[in-house]
């Protein structure tokens, strides 16, 4: 009896396989074969009534094996991935342990019978770049992980002619998101053992069987480590020279080391005991060698001779090298750099960032890009694992300060992963170069001013004092009261100060003028400064062009600046609004002030309703001013985000709260997905349904309190703001930094710290925060400015990244229930009474556009193109326009929006032709 299962994919053993198998064990016997796929593997267990021998079945499928037309197919149906390796199991039935095992490895050609022949025939293969061959011998130690290995190749156009012609593509493909730093350190030095030939670089991505994009993609660096070992000999690097001259001794028991001093390259040869090599030999063969490296710099070469153990000398010499006369080879790397080389800047940035050559060899090391601009270099590093931050900004600094002079004051460092198209982290280091000022004679007016001597007996207090009057007094801007100065004190004064009482307030007056004038000069040139920066748009790409191992231009994603704001506008003080609350302050708050507004101005001409995402992330007064520069009249333009809304709470607002008379004729409702979502439980809804507002609305009473005629140009109450929001609206106004003082702090620093070659983060970790959390009010808009900016690398160091699977506001993701009858009813409410509706996707951060979210996402997105029959109803998505996913600075957090965000959301919006603006203003 002859049986078959599969335990994986249902993929079961093709018909000549079987039968192989089923021929080899005793006639009559029972046999039932189990299947099961692992990565490039196959696993094949054959469970019997009685003993079976290893090689008989082994030579059996060998035999049918070779019979088959290629490709061999063993299974059916056929699965996609390419089996690299077959391991048989023989075991008697009911029983747990295998007697034997039998692995058979597969080929371009028929299998040998022999593992280890076959081993090294694959290697070769792999070497001479085939792909399955690669993929086979890559895949040797991943397939128990259950991870199979696609190889592909890539032919290149305009590579330069030492360059491989070709690129090689690696697919890891699996069912579940493996350790990166497990799977690519062990696959990249695998990679590069091979020394594959016309190969110039790899990439290897990780894909999810089931999902379209790659989970990630890392870029190798395919450059032989001989090349590499040339190119760092040609700079004059002295381990690399001793590691190029030992490999040409290989078949002779000899070692070199050297080393570098004052241009002279110095050699110790090694010699083993009873070594037959001749003084002649050594010398000719080390000497045709360094004439081809020509190592840059090095003027002479000293060979010393010695035999091992006892490192006695056998003999020296000493001959000049390339580097000895004038020519291309003369300066030495360092003297290249000082004069703006940015390739010997290249060689020692990599010198300097890889002290183990050995590691770099192995695995490509860190990867230096360099593009200057003026007198700003950008340096993009790179590697396996983005480099470290504050160990590489330590030894770029050091490098850059033990070359000086050099034509370089700032620097713009960046790592990233390799393959990666982002930083993940970056800074500016500024040079302050100091030239040692001109000295001249004094002139007959000027005193020099000792400084003052610190008592040991003194207090550390009173030295502190003393040390702070001698700095003063260095400045010059400070002079001691001399001995003489015609001051007479009285007895029994001597401990109190030598002014009088009025003229001290003199000097108290003196110093408060000298004060606020110092203070509104500073605050004038600082408006000056940051109008410079944040008006004129600075954009900056970094070329990766990188003659030694691609030639291709990638985007480095270098910050783009262009904050353009209107935000800052007058804070609206907290009003106590005359209706019944509904449990919700920033609703009670905003009703009252909307209220006040009609009563003012009118029913404005926009309204802008949503959740924290509309509070934050749309400025009425920039969509206005946007609207103006296009055409527009000036439009009245009202922001009614609340914190936490979903489409109940829009319906609640805009259908039964407010009266008909009271929306405009358009109506922007800027939120995403979340709001739609009808499986989460709408705990925000809740609450307001069981407040007194609610059941006033229940009652029919709330109606009445909204219809009464409210005095034109009185406020509803008279609520009288505290002195820190009268001051905080003061300083608004007269300052021109106020509003900016987060952006002036990170650029104060990063212009004033960094030429002292400190380092400091560009940005506090931004954090989701409401306007009662942040001390912040909106304003007379209904609008939140915040000036905070998302900064992946130190906002995940206090928040926790939480996937769309974990995430509450995705829970059970529905759109097709409560919010949708919802927003069906509020959208026949909206084309009873001729109001239009815009629905305003707003963008997210691709560190929130996970893989989950995307879906979700793309859902949504269908869903309101299933809307679009709608008259009254106008689509804009911007979450889908990748140009926002990755403009960190315009987020406050990975899904908020910051006041620049919300100033770029308004002029976008007014760009979309098909909205149907007001034509003219309200009485």
């Amino acid at each position: 009896m002859t049986t078959a299962t599969s335990t994986d994919l249902h993929f079961h053993l093709a018909p000549w396989l079987q039968d192989a198998i089923r021929l080899a064990v005793p006639l009559g016997g029972y046999l039932r074969l189990r299947v099961r796929l692992r990565g490039n593997t196959l696993h094949i267990l054959c469970e019997t009534s009685c003993p079976t021998e290893k090689e008989e079945i082994t030579q059996a499928i060998l035999r049918r094996m070779r019979r088959q037309p290629p490709p061999v197919q063993l299974l059916a149906p056929t699965p996609g991935i390419a089996i690299h390796r077959l391991i048989v199991y023989g075991r008697l039935r009911q029983e747990k342990k295998s007697l034997w095992l039998s692995l058979i490895p597969l080929g371009q050609s028929s299998p040998s019978s022999n593992p280890e022949t076959f081993q090294l025939n694959r290697k070769n293969q792999a070497r001479l770049g085939y792909p399955q061959a690669i993929a086979q011998y890559l895949s040797q130690n991943l397939s128990q992980l259950g991870i199979s290995i696609r190889v592909e190749t890539q032919t290149l156009a305009n590579t330069a002619p030492h360059q491989g012609q070709q690129r090689l593509w690696i697919t890891c493909e699996c069912d579940y998101s493996p350790d990166y730093g497990l799977l690519t350190e062990s696959l990249v030095q695998r990679l590069r053992e091979l020394e594959i030939k016309g190969f110039r670089d790899g990439a290897i991505r990780c894909q999810i069987r089931g999902e379209e994009k790659p989970e990630w993609l890392l870029w190798v660096d395919l450059t032989p480590p001989d090349v590499m070992l040339r190119q760092w000999g040609q700079w004059g690097d002295p381990e690399a020279i001793a590691q190029i001259l030992t490999q040409a001794f290989q078949a002779h028991p000899l070692t070199i080391r050297a080393a570098v001093t004052d241009a002279v390259l110095s050699l110790e040869c090694i010699l083993a005991p009873n070594i037959s090599l001749a003084q002649a030999h050594i010398l000719k063969t080390i000497q045709d060698i360094l004439d081809v490296l020509a190592p840059q710099g090095l003027q002479r070469a000293l060979i010393r001779a010695k035999s091992a153990p006892h490192n006695e000398e056998l003999w020296r010499s000493e001959w000049s090298l390339p580097g000895d006369q004038p020519g291309a080879h003369h300066d030495s790397p360092g003297q290249l750099a000082q004069q703006g080389d940015l390739e010997a800047w290249r060689f020692l940035l990599q010198r300097c960032l890889n002290p183990d050559l050995t590691r770099r060899l192995a695995t490509g090391g860190i990867h230096i890009t360099l593009r200057q601009k003026d007198d700003t270099l950008y340096i993009m590093t790179e590697a396996i694992s983005c480099p470290p931050q504050m160990a590489t900004l330590k030894a770029i600094a050091t490098l850059f300060r033990h070359l000086e002079p050099h034509p370089f004051s700032r620097l713009k460092v960046y790592g990233r992963r390799s393959g990666q198209s982002k930083a993940l982290w970056q800074q500016s280091l500024k040079f302050n170069t100091i030239t040692p000022a001109r000295t001249s004679p004094q002139t007959p007016t000027e005193t020099a001013l000792p400084p003052v001597e610190t008592d040991p007996s003194l207090s550390p207090l009173e030295r502190f004092n003393q040390g702070a009057r001698n700095l003063l007094q260095r400045s010059r801007l400070w002079q001691p009261i001399p001995d003489n100065c015609g001051l007479v004190l009285h007895q029994g004064e001597s401990e109190r100060s030598i002014f009088s009482p009025q003229r001290r307030w003199r000097v108290a007056c003196l110093w408060l003028l000298g004060g606020i004038l110092v203070t509104a000069q500073t605050d004038w040139l600082a408006g000056q400064w940051l109008r410079r920066d944040l008006v004129q748009p600075q954009s900056v790409s970094m070329s990766q062009t990188d003659p030694a191992t691609r030639s291709e231009v990638l985007d480095a994603q270098l910050p783009v600046t262009n904050w353009q704001t209107t935000a800052p506008k007058a804070i609206a003080p907290p009003l106590t609004s005359p209706y019944p609350s509904f449990d919700n302050t920033l609703l009670d708050e905003k009703l009252a002030l909307y209220q006040e507004r009609i009563a003012k101005n009118g029913v404005p001409d926009v309204l802008i309703i949503g959740s924290s995402r509309a509070l934050r992330g749309l400025d009425p007064l920039a969509l206005q001013m946007a609207l103006t520069e296009k055409g527009h009249p000036p439009l009245d333009i009202f922001n009614f985000g609340i914190n936490g809304a979903t489409v109940q709470i829009f319906d609640l607002l805009l259908r039964q709260i407010l009266p008909p008379e009271q929306l405009p004729q358009l109506i922007i409702l800027a939120d995403g997905a979340r709001a739609f979502n009808s499986g989460r439980q709408d705990l925000t809804y809740e609450l307001m349904t069981r407040s007194p507002g609610f059941q006033a609305l229940e009652a029919g009473t709330f109606s009445q309190l909204l219809s009464q005629d409210l005095p034109k140009h009185q406020t509803i109450t008279s609520v009288v703001p505290d002195l820190e929001q009268i001051t905080t609206q003061w300083l608004r106004t007269i300052s021109q930094v106020y509003d900016q003082r987060q952006f002036f702090k990170e650029r104060f620093f990063d212009e004033t710290l960094a030429p002292f070659h400190t380092w400091v983060s560009t940005a506090e970790a931004a954090s989701p925060m409401t306007s009662t959390e942040s001390g912040q009010q909106f304003n007379l808009d209904g609008f939140l400015p915040l000036d905070r900016r998302f900064i992946p690398e130190t906002y995940y160091q206090n928040h926790t990244q939480v996937t769309g699977n974990y995430d509450g506001d995705y829970a059970a993701f529905n759109l097709r229930g409560t919010q949708h009858e919802t927003f069906l009813e509020l959208l026949d409410h909206f084309e009873s009474h001729q109001i239009h509706l815009v629905f305003l996707n707003q963008p997210l951060t691709d560190y929130y556009l996970d893989p989950v979210r995307l879906d979700y996402e793309r859902q949504f997105r269908q869903y309101f193109r299933q809307l679009a029959n709608r008259e009254n109803l106008d689509f804009v998505d911007f979450v889908h326009q990748q140009a926002w996913q990755s403009r960190y600075e315009w987020f406050s957090d990975p899904s908020h929006l910051n006041q620049f965000g919300a100033a770029q959301v308004a002029q976008g919006l007014a760009k979309v032709s098909t909205i149907p603006w007001p034509q003219r203003t309200s009485d």
